[in-house]
């Protein structure tokens, strides 16, 4: 028996992210903030199975990139419903070896002073105050030459422009986005350049443009955070809330984000044009032409 009984909307819209979501692991089987989202989202709806088998993967998964505790955490709720699993058994006494190095590594470099920084990690690894007025256009630009997805030139003045128009943003002015400025009409180009966001930083790509927003997620961020930064948080699922963005470089927007919500936060990627009309539906905005 659930704990909660869902509503019919409410059944709806889980199915609907188990579908969105089901399609994004299949591209990318080792996001795991997709799959914990998965595990949840099947949970929810009584399919006991399939988050036990997602729970599965997760453990692989986490296994895999050397997050041993995580793996370590999957397992043991893996245990609980299948005490004898001969894979999950081998796994943790796998994962119990490697934590016991790893904390000795630890303990022999306490008094090292160097330190490693993941796009992914949490708020305890970040600085606790952003510098808001670096919204990570340069290092998006940086990255796009390099890439040899622009010209230095296209680069340099589409910068400047997207630099002035978002200087003095005030009410429910939606901010310009570098990506869209240089990408235009050019889809090709526009795929292109997701394409290489996603190699880079790891985020999933999430189709805004099919996704039916709750409207009342939105409202949960400030102004300056969704219209003056193109965040757009599209879901909540347990105690994670999705967040769609079109410059994954935007650190300090990142972190404030992450400050105003007592919620896990999972980011993802998302065409510009898709999250500027998911905006204009949640604070009902006139479209642009």
């Amino acid at each position: 028996m659930l704990e909660h009984k869902l509503s019919e909307e409410e059944h709806s819209q889980i199915v609907q992210t188990i579908e969105m979501f089901e399609a994004i692991t299949q591209t990318q089987p080792a996001d795991y903030q997709s799959l914990e989202i998965l595990k949840e989202a099947y949970q929810k709806i009584g399919r006991h199975e399939d988050s036990l088998r997602t729970s599965r993967k997760l453990a692989e998964v986490y296994f895999n990139v050397g997050s041993y505790s995580n793996a370590l955490q999957e397992c043991e709720g893996i245990l609980v419903k299948e005490p004898n699993a001969p894979d999950i058994l081998a796994m943790l006494g796998e994962i119990e070896t490697r934590l016991q190095a790893s904390g000795e590594a630890i303990a022999n470099a306490t008094t090292g002073s160097g330190s490693l920084i993941n796009i992914h990690s949490g708020r305890s690894a970040r600085p606790k105050h952003g510098n808001l007025l670096d919204r990570g256009d340069d290092h998006l630009a940086k990255f796009l030459i390099v890439q040899q997805l622009f010209s230095e030139e296209e680069v340099t003045a589409a910068l400047e422009m997207v630099k002035q128009l978002n200087k003095d943003l005030s009410g429910q002015a939606l901010a310009a986005s570098l990506v869209d400025s240089l990408c235009k009409e050019d889809a090709d180009r526009l795929d292109a350049v997701l394409s290489a966001l996603i190699d880079r930083t790891k985020f999933a790509y999430v189709p805004l443009e099919y996704y039916e927003v709750d409207r009342q997620i939105g409202p949960m961020l400030p102004d300056y955070l969704t219209l003056g930064r193109l965040f757009v948080p599209f879901d909540l699922v347990s105690r994670t809330m999705m967040v769609a963005c079109c410059n994954p470089f935007d650190a300090a927007g990142r972190d404030t984000v992450q400050q105003k919500v007592d919620y896990s936060v999972s980011w993802y990627l998302a065409r510009p044009s898709a999250i500027v009309k998911s905006l204009q539906s949640i604070y009902r905005l006139e479209t642009r032409d």
